[in-house]
């Protein structure tokens, strides 16, 4: 077998060597990140295949772009390839990724996700061979690869009878969360941009207007991307926005331009955030968001709390920091829908405090199968997301490791699997014989985990007598928290509560770092079962872990003007920097002056604090400073 895959990746590789590729047919829209043929650009470098061009990051591990174009004839009958290939054409000081990088993907919920899917081109078996190249694959959530993406895949395939489809796609969002090997970035989001054009003769750039459909998808990639495609149609105007890319550039600026606004379905464009200032303070703050189609808004959001607001004008929002609100990204929501902000806005105070004490997450099994119907043998879905989610937390599980089985019919009222047939809890999590669930805090905010004060459980008289519970802090080591003992085969049982306070590296756990809980069981047979359980049909929480999530003080140690404005008339100064320090506000009518005018010193007991010069001068340039 090693030898037929070897053989295929040599033959990918003559095949490229000895294609012509036509450098426009698959960018026909454009080069939207300007990436270009550099072997010393890991960020952007530019890889064009007879099959579709790309934008590959070898920091990230993945494209931030595909683009194709996809006709009629691009699908046939080839089946799909059963092999993906690590791309030997990738620059040698890049890191090729392979297909066994991404072993234990299934723990965290991750697919090896297609950009150019692999319905796109079957065509020849050398065109479908060629987008099975891990540099086609991005780490993409499993429920929505295989529901959202590609029900919209198989839309696009079914409009090929009157359209051509010139297709672009990416993941967005890139912050610390990697696969489990480390070698690619799970993104925020999956986006994708389609444009329709009508069959006819000539180049289908040349048969695009400002009329031409138009459909946008900004998708979580995650496992609450459940909805139809429709649910997440946006602009490319704010995937623009969210990747920082300039999509159309091929066309001409008045048709990129109307491409750009248009939203698939409605006849009001939504509304984009730009930028907004400041991008900090406190509770209070008055924010300027700049962006476009502002006029109708209906709320203005910080973190999810509303917030009382002000519409300037179509491009702008004055809205105040809320009393409730915490870090997080900032939201514009009118009848044509929701934008929300590409960077966090970072809210401070003089001191940190309690945000949330008690279930982290929390799973009620009881619905299941009732309220999971088509799921395999009825075991429940994998990842199943939880009922109870703690306040700043992004939860992703339960989760089937790839070595858990769901043969046979699984109990009501229960969650899990079959086939723990390890002897040993090492042997178990070689075999990806375990279960996990992940953690994560929002930006602003640490958590530490209490205990995990709950987990019923119920087991076959053939299922695993054992098993070991751990815990993996960001991409560091699994450590072994306690030894499980499943002893009741009937009504099921309770493990006692399990104490995490004493592991320091499951306290204060900074933002955006995943926490990961693992059980690995063995001792059973093949057929044997466990299972998270419904404990005498009660509606308390099944499996639960508690800990506390606490806001995090953000201060400027320097002093510096936070926000500028006129109160009656009077220029407002809104000073930030650190509490207990001085301060001195000072101001001149010549910026280049030396006899610059103290107005005030103060040592305010909270930060930010205003100022408001009622001196009445015509023309002024101010400072701060310490004394």
């Amino acid at each position: 077998m090693k030898f037929a895959i070897c053989c295929v990746l040599l033959f990918l590789s003559a095949v490229l060597a000895s294609a012509t590729i036509d450098s426009t047919l698959q960018m026909q829209l454009g080069n939207p990140s300007g990436a270009i043929v550099d072997t010393n650009n890991h960020d952007h470098y530019l890889i064009q295949r007879p099959v579709e061009a790309l934008d590959y990051s070898d920091n990230l591990g993945e494209p931030v772009w595909a683009s194709w174009d996809l006709t009629a004839g691009d699908v046939g009958s080839v089946p799909r390839s059963p092999n993906f290939f690590t791309d030997t054409n990738l620059p040698p000081n890049f890191y090729r990724v392979t297909d066994s990088d991404y072993d234990g993907d299934s723990t965290v919920g991750i697919n090896r996700g297609h950009l150019c899917p692999s319905e796109d081109r079957t065509d020849t078996t050398n065109d479908n061979n060629m987008v099975f190249l891990m540099s086609n694959i991005m780490a993409q959530n499993d429920t929505n690869n295989s529901g959202v993406w590609g029900t919209f895949e198989g839309y696009c395939r079914s409009q090929l009878s009157s359209n051509e489809m010139l297709i672009i796609c990416g993941p967005s969002g890139f912050g610390t969360n990697r696969i489990p090997s480390g070698k690619a970035v799970i993104a925020d989001y999956v986006w994708k941009i389609a444009v329709f054009v009508p069959t006819n003769s000539g180049t289908a750039l040349s048969r695009i207007t400002a009329t031409n459909r138009v459909v946008a998808l900004k998708i979580p990639n995650n496992a609450t991307a459940t909805n139809a495609w429709q649910h997440y149609v946006t602009s490319a105007a704010q995937i623009e926005v969210d990747t920082g890319f300039t999509f159309f550039t091929a066309l001409p600026p008045t048709i990129a331009a109307a491409l750009r606004a248009k939203v698939d379905g409605q006849t009001n464009p939504p509304p984009v955030i730009l930028t907004f200032s400041p991008t900090s303070g406190a509770a209070g703050t008055n924010v300027v968001i700049t962006g476009t189609n502002f006029s109708a808004a209906t709320a203005v959001t910080f973190n999810g709390a509303p917030a009382v607001y002000t519409v300037n004008s179509s491009n702008q929002i004055t809205a105040t920091v809320p009393a409730n609100a915490g870090s997080g990204f900032i939201s514009v929501t009118t009848p044509s829908g929701t934008a929300v902000s590409t960077n966090s806005f970072t809210v401070f105070s003089s001191g940190g405090g309690m945000v949330y004490s008690g279930v982290l997450a929390g799973w009620d099994v009881s619905g299941i199968p009732t309220g999971m119907a088509g799921n395999a043998a009825n075991f429940g879905v994998s990842p199943l997301p939880p009922t109870t989610n703690g306040l700043n937390l992004g939860v992703v599980g339960l989760t089937r490791g790839s070595g858990v089985g769901q043969s046979g019919s699984g109990a009501a009222r229960g969650w899990g699997g079959t086939g723990f047939t390890s002897v040993t809890a090492a042997n178990a999590i070689s075999a990806n014989q375990f279960v996990s669930f992940s953690l994560a805090v929002s930006n602003g905010y640490k958590v530490s985990y209490t205990t995990i004060n709950r987990l019923d459980f119920r087991r076959s008289a053939s299922g695993p007598t054992n098993g070991v519970l751990q815990f993996q802090v960001g991409n560091g080591a699994f450590t072994d928290i306690t030894t499980l003992v499943y002893t009741n085969t009937s009504n099921g049982s309770t493990n006692v509560p399990v104490d995490l306070t004493v592991y320091p590296t499951l306290q204060n756990v900074g933002a955006n770092t995943n926490v990961t809980f693992r059980i690995a069981n063995y001792n059973g047979a093949s057929g044997g079962t466990w299972y998270v359980w419904d404990n005498a049909s009660s509606t308390a929480l099944d499996l639960s872990v508690q800990g506390t999530v606490t806001q995090v003080l953000t201060v400027t140690s320097n002093p510096g003007f936070q926000s500028f404005s006129f109160a009656g008339g009077n220029p407002s100064l809104t000073i930030t920097g650190a509490v207990a320090m001085s301060y001195t506000i000072l101001a001149s009518t010549n910026l280049s002056a030396t006899n610059w005018t103290t107005l005030l010193t103060t040592n305010p007991g909270s930060l930010p604090f205003t100022f408001v010069d009622t001196n009445g001068l015509p023309l002024r340039f101010y400072r701060v400073q310490n004394p």
